[in-house]
């Protein structure tokens, strides 16, 4: 049986269900069909940079259980909440930066860490109860964190990472850059991570050419997590994907 994910991020089994963007389906949907994940392809965003319009996290927030933010429009709305989701609607974020992030927070360690005057105000007004809100430099804070679990992130981001360990976290702060984003110099490892079940977190493509790729892959092992690589090229920032469903371990 397939239950909604509780935690953003944090599946307690395999994944049944990932929204990502569509516009990366050349490259991830065998092996993800492979992997027995079905994905929920979000459509190009029209308000953002072309260079980022695939990102699912630029248009889907979710707060935990059945709570999820969308600027997807009926379509995708509809799928979800035939799928057991309480979908809160909001119109698309405006154009450019900081305004495109509106969706873009990152929930970790129960904290919710984002640009708080970029904030979609929905969001902050459907927050679960107990959520502390942490505001941070970056607008887009999802993209710029890796969910490790329930205390632990990886980023590059050097004001996330100093929020984050304020809160109690336990932070891998790595080497900026590494990551591959089209039209950019580099782009984001949390944008190029996102857990399939509990133990196994996946990588767009390889770390090899990532100065840090061993600390990382040690951070992961002393919390029981194996990374998989879903391809053989370098890790590429997607915008993250985001569990929605997980089988029942």
């Amino acid at each position: 049986m397939e239950r909604i994910v509780e935690k953003p991020h944090l599946p307690k089994g395999k994944v049944g269900l990932l929204a990502l963007g569509e516009r990366y389906g050349a490259q991830l949907a065998a092996p993800l069909y492979a992997l027995g994940v079905q994905a929920l392809w979000i459509p190009d965003a029209r308000f953002s940079d072309g260079r980022l319009a695939g990102h699912a996290d630029l248009r889907l927030l979710h707060l935990g259980g059945r709570k999820i933010v969308s600027a997807c429009g009926t379509d995708i709305d509809n799928i979800l909440t035939n799928r057991g989701f309480e979908v809160i609607p909001v119109p698309e974020p405006g154009e450019g930066y900081p305004r495109d992030c509106a969706l873009n927070a990152c929930i970790a360690g129960g904290r919710f860490f984002h640009r708080l005057d970029a904030s979609s105000p929905e969001a902050l007004a459907n927050l679960p109860a107990g959520l502390e809100t942490v505001n941070i430099a970056q607008g887009y804070a999802k993209c710029s964190v890796c969910v490790v679990d329930g205390r632990s992130v990886i980023t590059a981001d050097r004001g996330i990472a100093k929020a984050a360990l304020s809160a109690g976290l336990d932070v891998l702060t790595v080497t900026p850059g590494y990551i591959e984003l089209e039209g950019f110099d580099c782009g984001f490892i949390g944008g190029a991570s996102f857990k399939l079940a509990p133990d196994v977190m996946a990588f767009t493509g390889t770390l090899d050419g990532h100065p840090d790729r061993d600390a990382i892959i040690s951070f992961l092992a002393v919390r029981g997590i194996k990374p998989l690589f879903l391809t053989g090229r370098p890790a590429f920032d997607i915008g993250s994907a985001l569990p929605l469903t997980a089988r029942e371990p």
